[in-house]
């Protein structure tokens, strides 16, 4: 997959509207600020959508899936972007797990994350109306377009998406460093 390929392939399933509110991403180049800009280690990645606090999706060389928040965290969140379609989609607001990934132990992980989307009721929002009402949403609810996403860009679902963002940023990132005007960032969920 190219980084064409993949805008090409979200504008393509005529679900634009719900995967940039899914996925939480916008299609497009970040502006550059006063020339400041991440270095990424390995270079040769490629940027194909931001999302709307500054924060870069990346293509990586290997096709990992790169994903640079504006607060400083970094990590690789899926092996390819097929697999991060199938996270993405497969998590109630899938970025909010970022923040448990960093636990040393992925029960104590999923343990806190359920826990998290149990006291925000995050599961139960799925089958609800979307909860706002912007124009441009083709499907009823939020779950129902997790699954039409799938279907139209040609991705199963997967057996526990937790497991593979928690193993995606914990083993997929040897080799992968981003730093911000010579700053290093720190991987998801660890502490600085």
């Amino acid at each position: 997959m190219t980084r064409s390929g993949i805008i090409r392939q979200i504008k393509a399933s005529a679900l634009e509207v719900e995967i940039s509110t899914i996925f939480e991403l916008e299609l497009g180049e970040p502006p550059e600020i006063d020339g400041d800009q991440y270095k990424i280690t390995p270079e040769g990645s490629q940027q194909f959508a931001m999302d709307g606090s500054g924060g870069t999706f990346n293509l990586m060389p290997d096709g990992k899936i790169l994903l640079i928040d504006s607060e400083g965290s970094f990590g690789v969140v899926a092996s390819d972007f097929n697999g991060f379609v199938a996270i993405a989609t497969g998590l109630p607001s899938w970025r909010d797990a970022l923040r448990f990934v960093g636990q040393p132990d992925l029960r104590q992980a999923r343990a806190a994350w359920t826990a998290y989307i149990q006291k925000w009721g995050m599961d139960e929002a799925l089958n609800k109306p979307w909860p706002y009402k912007p124009g441009g949403y083709s499907v009823a609810t939020p779950g129902e377009a997790r699954e039409a996403i799938r279907e139209r860009l040609g991705v199963g679902a997967s057996a526990d998406p937790f497991a593979a963002l928690y193993r995606a940023v914990n083993e997929l990132n040897d080799g992968v460093a981003v730093s911000w005007q010579g700053e290093p960032l720190i991987l998801f969920g660890r502490q600085p």
